[in-house]
């Protein structure tokens, strides 16, 4: 076996004949036939892929295989590079079976702190700690702890230890845009000016200039979409100095097949000294999405193999998948944080008027679609399709109904009854919402005692709504962030702002935060779970959420509580939680259907989300998961057909 340019060449008379080579080399490689063997072109993957891919297949069918010069030295190379990985893999079981590690605890933070890292200013809590010498053991590791847990400190901590050590010269960090003030902000206080952090944006020429200009000691922010474009330039940077990886709220790359985000980062990946992947959902839907995850921790396939046998062990097998996986995986509990116990009161108030009547008005419109069909899982489909968070926006705001929903490929609702229709038009001008005026009061009552508070809703519109009724009645700050408001430094979208925060407004997300937790005394920050609920920490001064609508993602809501109650809660604090849910004529509606939904669910997915356990979450997609599993609308048909659970 050899090496010419771009191919590699394989001669023995036998491969010619023989089924298996033929398979493997015509079907599978798609080589093309010679005299006396096959000429493999690489066909876009790296020629020592190929070389090893060949030596590997050759080997297990029992031919010898001499090798010529530079094939001889990638196989060499990846024979090392195996038994590497089997030392790491040895160390990293023992330090999950045993606790043992070569890694000393005392010796790691001796070299932290001679990185620079600030003891007094950032204490890492017993689980970072064993976080850190975990990583350091296995090299190149995932950190699944919960959200609000500490990752981006301990994943600092490690990179602190490996600078010291000159194990590496540069971070790159690979997040939405949403995390980069969280690990400017932890660097700043754990390590000073140890690293140089800057964000990589601008033009394409402008990155690449930032990727050539990087030295030692440079830690480098960039978003999932540039690190894609900016793959040469990271890999060209991989090469000329000792790089760490990460790649934060890994579970954006989950896609099993397909994609351009995964497979860029693993092939930049392939170049970095040290990988780290960090999230607090790894698994949204299954045990596949950890595939392309696990690939950019070791790049080759060491922990995954290929993509059949993978999605194969984890239909078949998933137990003995984590068995593979968990060793090179650290994951804390949320009850490990000492947080206390945040409050849930409930709130219930009585829909009247106008919006009362359109509320029965979309529940008769619900009745009349499943009438005459008889078979329970058509009426189920016919519910379905006639979109039941329609019920949701009656019971939040009716003026909802009057407005096209993007996000929820909701067009504006007919309504049959003229005079009705004339009035619901009207709405938001003759009306306020029952749960706005009971969402109003909550505020005036936290705002009256100097606190801050957190308002969400799932529809944009009644962001706005909502934030205008506070300005207009209360005398407090208040602060609203959506789709519409860019997340970090990118340029503002002109098109996708038609409805500013106030005239002239034109911050970033993270600018709007920080005024928000900064700003001494009460102020109010309105917004929804879809803008808000990763890579953002609203804990230091917010301790208080009002819940005008809830939809039936249970994952969602709980991250949603996870942005005020997580590690670093000030002592001697209270989180409480206020949700509003309106009644008809003193009985439950659509919302208390939605709450008893989600305390169901809430159980087993704190035991997914927050648990030391590793296993899928099940969520299907936001949009999906927004209007409810088939048992939610067996029993919201129940609720339209007035039969009891």
């Amino acid at each position: 076996m050899s090496a010419e340019g771009d191919a590699v060449i394989v001669t023995h008379p036998s491969l010619v004949t023989n089924r298996a080579a033929r398979m493997f080399f015509g079907s599978i490689l798609g080589a093309t036939l010679k005299d006396d063997g096959w000429i493999c072109p690489r066909r876009r993957r790296p020629l020592g892929e190929v070389v090893v891919r060949i030596n590997t297949f050759l080997e297990s069918k029992g031919w010898v295989v001499e090798r010529v010069s530079i094939v001889d030295d990638v196989v060499q190379r990846d024979i090392e590079r195996k038994r590497s990985f089997q030392r790491t893999r040895r160390s990293a079981v023992a330090f999950r079976d045993e606790g043992t590690s070569e890694v000393d605890l005392p010796t790691t933070v001796r070299a932290m702190e001679q990185a620079g890292w600030d003891s007094d200013a950032r204490s890492l809590r017993p689980h970072q700690q064993w976080g850190v010498v975990h990583s350091l053991t296995a090299i190149n590791a995932a950190n699944f702890s919960v959200p609000g847990s500490g990752k981006t400190a301990t994943t600092l901590a490690v990179a602190a230890t490996h600078l010291a050590a000159e194990t590496i010269d540069v971070v790159i960090v690979v997040g939405p845009l949403s995390s980069f003030a969280p690990w400017e902000k932890e660097s700043r206080t754990a390590l000073q000016d140890t690293f140089r952090v800057s964000r990589v944006r601008g033009s394409a020429q402008a990155r690449r200039d930032m990727y050539a200009a990087a030295e030692r000691g440079a830690l480098l922010l960039t978003s999932y979409a540039s690190a894609a474009s900016d793959k040469s330039a990271i890999i060209e940077l991989c090469k000329r100095l000792k790089v760490m990886l990460v790649v934060d709220e890994s579970h954006r790359v989950k896609r099993f097949r397909g994609g351009v985000w995964a497979p860029a980062l693993v092939e930049v990946a392939r170049d970095a000294r040290v990988r780290t992947i960090l999230s607090g959902t790894p698994m949204p839907q299954s045990g596949k999405d950890l595939y392309s995850q696990l690939n950019i921790l070791w790049p080759r396939g060491d922990l995954t193999g290929p993509p059949e046998t993978f999605a194969t062990r984890v239909t078949r097998d998933f137990a003995g998948v984590l068995n593979d996986v968990l060793p090179f995986v650290s994951r804390t509990p949320k009850e490990a944080l000492g947080l206390p116990p945040y409050t849930v009161t409930v709130h219930d108030v009585e829909m009247d008027g106008t919006q009362a009547e359109v509320y029965e008005l979309v529940e008769s419109h619900f009745r009349k679609r499943v009438e005459g069909i008889g078979a329970w899982r058509d009426k189920i489909e016919r519910l379905r399709r006639g979109r039941p968070i329609r019920l949701l926006q009656a019971a939040s705001n009716p003026d909802l109904l009057n407005r096209r929903d993007s996000y929820f490929s909701l067009p504006r609702m007919e309504v049959p009854n003229a005079t009705l229709m004339d009035r619901l038009a009207m709405y938001r001008v003759t009306d306020v919402p029952a749960k706005s005026l009971k969402a109003l009061e909550l505020v005036r009552g936290i705002a009256g005692e100097g606190g801050k508070v957190v308002c969400w809703s799932n529809f944009v519109p009644n962001l706005d709504h909502f934030t205008s009724l506070v300005r207009a009645k209360l005398s407090v700050p208040t602060y609203q962030i959506d789709g519409r408001v860019p997340a970090g430094d990118e340029t503002i979208d002109d098109a996708q702002n038609d409805h500013p925060q106030n005239p002239g407004d034109d911050d970033t997300r993270e600018q709007i935060i920080d005024r928000f937790l900064n700003l001494p005394g009460p102020a109010v920050l309105v917004t929804n779970p879809a803008s808000c609920s990763e890579s953002i920490s609203l804990h230091t001064s917010c301790h208080n959420a009002v819940y005008l609508d809830r939809t039936y993602d249970c994952a969602l809501f709980l991250q949603s509580i996870d942005r005020i109650h997580r590690l670093g809660l000030p002592d001697n604090v209270q989180v409480r939680i206020h949700i509003v849910q309106v009644t008809r004529d003193g009985n439950p509606t659509v919302d208390h259907l939605v709450a008893g939904a989600l305390a169901r669910k809430e159980a087993t997915m704190r035991t997914l989300l927050e648990g030391a356990s590793l296993e899928p979450v099940g969520q299907l997609d936001p949009l999906t998961d927004a209007e409810g599993s088939l048992e939610d609308l067996a029993e919201l048909l129940r609720y339209f057909l007035g039969e009891d659970g």
